[in-house]
């Protein structure tokens, strides 16, 4: 049985309120006419999803969900909402989606990855639909798939940092852990002379295909761009990161070896940062993560530095 029954009211409600608070011009109606009716529709739908497995399949390519957000997505474009205004309007749905159903459950008692990895798949999904009807008129590949980055198939930046901030929301408002560890690869401009687009793309492969197979499912994993990719830890703090991210570091110091053809083999570069146990305020996570990363250039062997905080301020 849902935990959430009859409240698509609820979640609509908090939906518009949220949205309210967006910068856009005066002059557009977010939630009037059609718009508002694509809204509650896909409102239900999300709650109808909680408790039944079947409903996920309205949100698959042709379900009457996945129709809604995309009209929806048309509708944005229309209004003149930028594409970082739609991203920003999803993350506002599931992010109050989560909170709602966080007063309802226990969370101290209930911790059902599957059903959170179901209901963000449908998520993905209905950005996916609004993102493709708002690009219709781009490439193919950013139409058929535009949360996903075109080379590795993992998430892309502009949709990381998106779940990011929702993610650390979360985390604020729950008092939970979270983890971000980045790592990139060394000389990748000259990596690419060297190799060339073709073989660089199927490094990059490899090293997604890795990471997606020694994360978890309630990890979001992306690559950022030029050889940078990071992993968002929910409910863990930095010494799980650090498991994770040392245990992965091996595991590609090992298959890069054998990847990249010619003398040697990139070195990767690890960081990790960690709210509220070291990082004191969540908007900094993300610097953090990059500051440990540089300082990891210094390090022995490749190691992961770690972002550690003091009495007298923050540092590695």
């Amino acid at each position: 049985m849902t935990p959430l029954p009859e409240k698509a009211d609820v979640l609509l409600e908090r939906w518009k309120q949220e949205m309210q608070r967006l910068p856009l011009p005066a002059h557009i109606q977010v939630m009037e006419g059609e718009a508002g009716e694509r809204m509650l529709r896909l409102a239900e739908a999300v709650i109808a999803v909680t408790g039944d497995e079947e409903a996920a399949s309205r949100f698959d390519t042709g379900g009457d969900a996945y129709g809604d957000a995309g009209e929806l997505g048309r509708l944005r474009r229309q209004q003149d909402f930028s594409i970082e205004g739609l991203v920003q309007e999803h993350v506002i749905i599931r992010n109050e989606y989560w909170n709602l159903f966080r007063e309802q459950v226990d969370m101290k008692q209930v911790v059902d990855f599957h059903l959170e990895k179901r209901v963000n798949g449908c998520f993905d999904q209905l950005l996916q639909a609004a993102a493709s009807a708002y690009h219709f008129e781009h490439s193919r590949e950013m139409m058929e798939n535009p949360l996903r980055d075109t080379v590795t198939g993992l998430y892309n930046k502009s949709y990381f940092h998106g779940r990011m901030i929702e993610e650390l929301r979360r985390s604020v408002r729950y008092s939970h852990d979270i983890t971000l560890v980045l790592f990139e690869m060394g000389e990748y401009g000259s990596l690419h002379d060297m190799q060339g687009d073709d073989r660089v793309g199927m490094v990059l492969r490899d090293i997604a295909a890795s990471m997606a197979r020694m994360t978890r499912d309630c990890d979001v994993v992306a690559h950022l761009g030029d050889g940078s990719f990071a992993v968002l830890l929910p409910e863990t703090g930095w010494r799980g990161g650090q498991v994770m991210a040392e245990r992965l570091n091996k595991y590609l110091r090992n298959e890069l070896a054998d990847m990249v053809a010619g003398e040697g083999s990139p070195q990767l570069y690890w960081g990790l940062a960690s709210f509220p146990e070291e990082v004191r305020l969540p908007e900094k996570l993300y610097a953090c993560a990059v500051e440990a990363m540089r300082s990891s250039h210094s390090l022995a062997g490749g190691g992961v530095a770690i972002y550690r905080s003091s009495g007298d301020g923050e540092g590695v």
